[in-house]
């Protein structure tokens, strides 16, 4: 079935991988992207004059138990985070999602 309605986005990841921190950089929809896990949490920024000091929108989450837990979290953790993440930014621009922080 196809929903007429779904956002759809163009998402290309450039460099991918690490640890402490897992860092993951590319373009949602010619925007730039800048995912990050360290420490006891995980970040997501997009857009911006700069994407990693001054992004157009900003998502931040806690992850594990300790403070070092996040610099360790497998590829597949990382990519549903950005999963996550890139969810929410689509929805905000499509209005759905007005509590995002940016």
């Amino acid at each position: 079935m196809n929903d007429s309605s779904e956002t759809k986005a163009i998402i290309i990841i450039d460099s991918f991988g690490g640890n402490c921190p897992v860092q993951a950089e590319g373009t949602i929809d010619g925007k730039p992207f800048y995912f990050r896990a360290r420490g006891s949490s995980w970040s997501m920024s997009i857009g911006g004059d700069d994407v990693v000091l001054d992004p157009d929108w900003y998502l931040e989450d806690d992850y594990g138990d300790d403070a070092f837990s996040a610099g360790w979290m497998t590829e597949a953790e990382a990519r549903a985070f950005m999963g996550k993440a890139f969810e929410l930014y689509l929805g905000r621009k499509q209005g759905e999602n007005p509590s995002d922080p940016r």
